[in-house]
């Protein structure tokens, strides 16, 4: 009895691995994006606009003015506020050992990722180029009695956008994903080379039509639920409905097989606890290289085109509306700018001429004038120069 209580304490040590690597890198990126004074108050300014429903692109040049007072340099600048639009937390870190242990999960990913790349390029023509996304869409519309709205973004004008951050924030949704299609299997009564099958089959089917969705949802597309006044945007439907399942299903999988383990009860190959955690280890840090390929080939050279073919086809079937959603003193208010036609002809340059520029707008504006100079009228022009005397 004490042997399997030893055997279960290595395992879940074992278990604990990625949270014990994770917590020094998750020290150096809050020491990186930076924790002091002058970086906090910057943080609460971005976290002010944002809140307000404003794009950083509208307050560019408040903003600049604001950190280069501080003083911020410009790399940190960005740093702050793509941690504040996309924050890393701690399962985020729990990932980035696979770059450590690539020799070692590093075959074992890019083999599942060889055959991953025809099947994301099957469910881009699938669910893409012959319109099967959008004519889901429209149902699922149908079906809740859900309208289709699109809401200016608040990421764009980002000071020195870092990709890094965003392809890392995507990263969590198809390494879990990989471990929970294994725990799923792994309970089927199936040989181990049927259960390896079946679990990479799955995972390769399950992240090439999730990778396209999240891919093409990218943008300003919202769900308006009128009825029950609440809206939903398009990009955070998927993981609104991954994140709880996986992640629930993760904690009970894991505990389950444990304890099963400790009883007896379990006949599989991973009887053994500390053989069971080892190989949850292996399978974590592989899923973790195929989302970072996946991340480096897909997001980085293919995602602009899906998003941009399934924003006109939802376009084309229900030319929806770019509104600005912003909240003053607990006042908000829903406000038209173009139809997102139109803004998507413009590729979002010129949103921004669009945007009231009033009076309180302008006392916002940084001045030029040095603290204590007095603001002079302008010099009376000498007119003799434009007669030529």
């Amino acid at each position: 009895m004490a042997e399997d209580f030893t055997s279960l304490l290595i395992a879940v040590g074992v278990l604990l691995i990625p949270v014990i690597l994770a917590l020094p890198l998750r020290f150096w990126w809050m020491y990186r994006v930076g924790n002091e004074p002058e970086h906090v108050r910057y943080r609460r300014w971005v976290r002010q606009v944002l809140d307000a429903g404003e794009p950083l692109s509208v307050r560019r040049l408040e903003l600049d003015h604001l950190a280069k007072g501080l003083p911020i340099e410009p790399s940190r600048q960005g740093r702050i506020e793509m941690d504040v639009l996309h924050p890393l937390k701690l399962p985020h870190f729990m990932l980035l050992p696979v770059l450590i242990l690539s020799p070692v999960v590093g075959l074992i990913g890019a083999i599942v990722f060889v055959l991953l790349l025809p099947l994301i390029l099957v469910a881009e023509w699938l669910l893409i180029d012959s319109g099967a996304l959008a004519k889901i869409v429209s149902f699922v519309m149908r079906v809740m009695h859900w309208g289709i709205i699109g809401i200016h973004r608040l990421d764009t004008g980002v000071r020195d956008e870092d990709a890094m951050v965003e392809h890392m924030h995507r990263l969590p949704t198809t390494a879990f994903l990989g471990l929970f299609c294994y725990l799923i299997v792994s309970y089927m009564p199936l040989p181990t080379w049927l259960g390896i099958s079946l679990t990479i089959t799955l995972f390769l089917v399950l992240t090439s039509i999730i990778v396209i969705v999240k891919a093409a949802s990218h943008g300003e597309l919202v769900f308006a639920d009128t009825s029950q006044r609440r809206m939903q945007p398009m990009e955070r439907l998927v993981d609104d409905i991954l994140a709880p399942v996986v992640g629930l299903g993760l904690l009970f999988l894991l505990s389950r097989q444990l304890f099963l383990t400790q009883i007896g009860a379990s006949k599989s190959v991973f009887a053994d606890p500390i053989w069971f955690a080892g190989i949850v280890i292996i399978v974590l840090y592989s899923a973790a290289a195929v989302a970072i390929m996946v991340e480096i080939w897909f997001f980085g050279l293919r995602s602009a085109r899906v998003r941009m073919v399934f924003q006109n086809q939802i376009v084309e079937m229900h030319d929806p509306v770019l509104y600005a959603f912003t909240r003053e003193h607990d006042k908000m208010e829903l406000r038209p700018i173009r139809s997102l036609k139109e803004h998507l002809h413009f590729d979002g340059e010129a949103s921004e001429e669009l945007e009231p520029f009033d009076f309180e707008d302008m006392l916002r504006a940084p001045s030029t004038l040095q603290e204590g100079e007095d603001a002079l009228p302008p010099s009376k022009p000498d007119f003799k120069i434009f007669r030529g005397v």
